[in-house]
C-alpha cells in the first residue's frame, strides 16, 4: 500500500487489514508457483511472467517499507518512503502487458504498434519532468496504464467476438486478459482520483486503497488459471 499512514496509524496487528495489505505479495507468488509447476510455453506468457517477478520483487520492498515506518532510513524517507516504486510498478506493468498483447496479435496497425511505446515513453517523461515528481504517487502514470491496457482489453474481445474460427478450445489470453480487464476496470477511478483523495482523505484513501489490494488478488488468480491450463475431468 502506498505509504500515506501519518504516524500512529500503523495496525501490526495478525488481523484482515494486516493479510489484505500484504496480499500485494503473497497473491503474487500464487501464479508465480503455478507456473513454476505447470511451465506453460506460450510465447505471449513471458511478459507477464516477467511483470509477476518484477512485481513481487517491488511489492515486497513497498510493504516491506510500510511496515516500518518509524524506522525507515535516512534515504528512504528521502525518496517519501515507497511511493516512487508504486509509480515504476505502474509504468512496467504497462509496458509488459502491451508486449503481451502484440504478442498474442491484438488488432492493430504495424505503426501503432511501433509508435505507441515511444508515445508513451515520452508521456511518462514529461509527466515527471514537468507535472509531478517521481517521489510522489502518480494518479497521471496510473490513469494511463488503465487508459491504454482497457483499451487493448475492449479490443481483444472485439477480437475474439468477431472470430469466424471461434471455439471452445482452452485459451489461456483470454483468462489473462479477463482478470487484466476487470483488474482495470474496476481500479480506474482509484488511479484516477488517488492523489487528490491522499491529499484531501487521506483516511478514506488508505480504506479506498484495500479495494484496489482486492481486484490485485482478483487479477493474480485469473493469471494463475491461466497458468494452470485446461483441467481435466
Amino acid at each position: 500500500m502506498p505509504t500515506l499512514q501519518a504516524p500512529g496509524s500503523i495496525n501490526t496487528g495478525m488481523n484482515y487489514s494486516v493479510i489484505l495489505k500484504w496480499s500485494e505479495v503473497w497473491a503474487v507468488i500464487i501464479p508465480v508457483l503455478i507456473y513454476l509447476y505447470q511451465k506453460p510455453n506460450e510465447k505471449y506468457i513471458k511478459p507477464v511472467i516477467w511483470y509477476l517477478v518484477i512485481a513481487l520483487i517491488l511489492n515486497i520492498i513497498c510493504d516491506i517499507i510500510g511496515e516500518n515506518y518509524y524506522n525507515e532510513p535516512k534515504f528512504i524517507i528521502a525518496i517519501n518512503y515507497n511511493l516512487p516504486f508504486y509509480n515504476l510498478h505502474s509504468i512496467i506493468r504497462l509496458f509488459l502487458f502491451i508486449n503481451f498483447f502484440h504478442l498474442i496479435n491484438v488488432p492493430a496497425n504495424k505503426f501503432i504498434k511501433k509508435i505507441l511505446p515511444i508515445v508513451i515513453a515520452a508521456l511518462v517523461v514529461f509527466n515527471f519532468l514537468f507535472l509531478d515528481s517521481f517521489k510522489n504517487f502518480s494518479s497521471k502514470i496510473f490513469t494511463i496504464e488503465s487508459i491504454v491496457l482497457i483499451v487493448y482489453c475492449i479490443i481483444y474481445f472485439l477480437a475474439i467476438l468477431g472470430a469466424d474460427d471461434a471455439s471452445n478450445k482452452f485459451n489461456s489470453s483470454l483468462i489473462i486478459v479477463t482478470g487484466l480487464a476487470v483488474y482495470e476496470s474496476v481500479c480506474f477511478p482509484i488511479f484516477l482520483f488517488y492523489d487528490l483523495l491522499s491529499k484531501k482523505f487521506q483516511d478514506y484513501a488508505i480504506d479506498i486503497w484495500d479495494v484496489h489490494n482486492i481486484m490485485y488478488i482478483i487479477l493474480c488468480l485469473f493469471i494463475a488459471r491461466a497458468f494452470y491450463g485446461r483441467i481435466k475431468i
